[in-house]
């Protein structure tokens, strides 16, 4: 069984909307499997929508070109026909800077067809539980009606 665990504490910052002036904070983290870097981490929390976005980045970490780099995305939140919140494959990457870290920005078609689609959302799973932020905003969603 693979063992998750963060490397230092994840990173939790406060923004403030232009459009409507209310704060809203995003976290991002280093994450090791088996004691092995594993994944960078990006969690967007949006109060206005009530759903959080996460970019994780995977590979092998080979600088300064990280020639096997791949970013998938996702979107949690409420989605209709659903009592609770899910997690929704999306386009990765969306107002991350260009970087050879990230590698290729997965869209959803090829994000279905990745051979590391399953350990993503074990990834996001963990996450979703151990992140403070998204663990807070995520749990703590109103069920929909």
């Amino acid at each position: 069984m693979a063992t998750f665990r963060f490397d230092g504490d994840p990173t939790i910052e406060h923004h403030r909307c232009d459009g409507c002036g209310s704060t809203h904070e995003t976290s991002t983290g280093f994450v090791l499997l088996d004691d092995h870097a594993h994944a960078v981490y990006y969690a967007d929390w949006d109060p206005h929508g009530a759903e959080a976005f996460i970019d994780v980045v995977m590979g092998t970490w080979q600088e300064p070109d990280y020639p096997d780099q791949v970013t998938f995305g996702c979107r949690i939140g409420l989605v209709a026909g659903q009592r609770e919140p899910a997690a929704s494959l999306v386009a990765a990457g969306s107002g991350r800077p260009e970087h050879p870290m990230f590698g290729v920005k997965l869209v959803r078609g090829a994000a279905l067809d990745h051979p590391n689609l399953a350990v993503f959302w074990d990834t996001v799973d963990w996450l979703v539980v151990n992140d403070p932020l998204l663990h807070r905003t995520v749990y703590h969603l109103p069920a929909s009606d």
